[in-house]
C-alpha cells in the first residue's frame, strides 16, 4: 500500500525544483516525526516548511516544490506593509506578507496559478499563516469568531477553466491552521478582466476598476476582514477588492498575500 501511495504521489507533484530545475530528493513517505517510512533516515526540515497533505494517520507528504537552496533564497519580509488605496482621501490598509517577491516565489505562484500546481498551496499557506500570526502578535490575539478570510474571486468562466481559485486554496490553508472562517460568498467578480500579469501599471488599474462587488455585505458588516490574494505587485486588484468591501462597513480590513514588491 505504501509503495503504491509513493508511486501515485510522485506522479502528482514536481520531480524537479520549481526554482532551479534541480532534481529533488526521492519522495518516499514521511512519518509525523520526519522519518522516511521504510528507511528510518531523518529528513532535513526545510525552514519548517509543512507537509503537503495527510495521506492517512501518521503519514504525510513533504513540501517538495523547491530544493533546499531555493527555499533558502526566499526573501522574508516584515510582517506588515501598507497598501495605498486610490481616491481623493489617501488612505492605507495593512498588507501582510511572509516574503518579498523574487524569482523563487514567482515560480511557486505561477505553478499554482497557471500549471495546475495545487500542491504549492499548503506550503505557501503555511508561511502566510505564520505572517498573519506575527502581525496579530503586534495587535493582540486575532479574534477567530470576528475575523473572516475573504479570497479574491475569479470570474466564474476563468475559475471553471482553471478548475479552482488559487486565492481560495491559500485562504483555506490559512484558515485551517489558524481556525479562521473562509467565506467566498462575500466578494464577486462582476466583470471578466484580462490577466493582470500581462498589463502595465496604468492598464492594471483600469482593468480592475469596478470589477468587484459585494454580494453579501451582511456577512462582513462589523467584522474584521482579511482579503486573501496570491501576490501583490502593483496592488491594484487588492485595492479594488478593499474599496468594494468598504461599502459593507466591516470593522477593519487588511490584505494577506504570499509576497509583495520590496519597499
Amino acid at each position: 500500500m505504501r509503495g503504491f501511495l509513493s508511486f501515485l504521489i510522485d506522479a502528482l507533484v514536481p520531480r524537479s525544483c520549481l526554482g532551479c530545475g534541480r532534481e529533488l530528493f526521492p519522495l518516499g513517505l514521511l512519518s509525523r516525526t520526519g522519518e522516511r517510512v521504510g528507511s528510518g533516515s531523518r529528513m532535513r526540515d526545510f525552514l519548517g516548511a509543512p507537509c503537503f497533505l495527510e495521506l492517512c494517520p501518521g503519514i504525510s507528504l513533504p513540501a517538495r516544490v523547491l530544493c533546499e537552496a531555493c527555499w533558502l533564497r526566499l526573501e522574508p519580509a516584515r510582517p506588515r506593509g501598507l497598501l495605498a488605496l486610490p481616491g481623493a482621501h489617501r488612505r492605507n490598509v495593512p498588507l501582510i506578507c511572509p516574503f518579498f517577491t523574487n524569482d523563487e516565489l514567482l515560480a511557486l505562484v505561477r505553478f499554482l496559478k497557471f500549471s495546475g500546481g495545487r500542491t504549492a498551496a499548503p506550503a505557501l499557506g503555511w508561511w502566510m499563516a505564520r505572517a498573519l500570526e506575527d502581525y496579530g502578535a503586534t495587535l493582540g490575539a486575532i479574534d477567530a469568531g470576528g475575523t473572516k478570510l475573504v479570497p479574491v474571486p475569479l470570474h466564474p468562466s476563468r475559475e471553471k477553466s482553471r478548475g479552482y481559485n488559487q486565492a481560495f486554496l491559500l485562504a483555506w490553508e490559512v484558515g485551517e491552521r489558524l481556525g479562521l472562517e473562509v467565506d467566498s460568498r462575500v466578494l464577486a467578480r462582476i466583470r471578466n478582466t484580462q490577466s493582470q500579469s500581462t498589463l502595465d501599471r496604468e492598464r492594471r488599474a483600469l482593468n480592475v476598476r469596478e470589477a468587484f462587488g459585494v454580494a453579501r455585505p451582511d456577512l462582513v458588516r462589523g467584522k474584521d476582514v482579511i482579503v486573501v490574494d496570491d501576490l501583490v505587485t502593483t496592488g491594484e486588484t487588492a485595492a479594488a477588492c478593499v474599496t468594494a468591501l468598504e461599502a459593507a462597513e466591516p470593522s477593519s480590513i487588511a490584505v494577506l498575500a504570499t509576497g509583495r514588491v520590496r519597499d
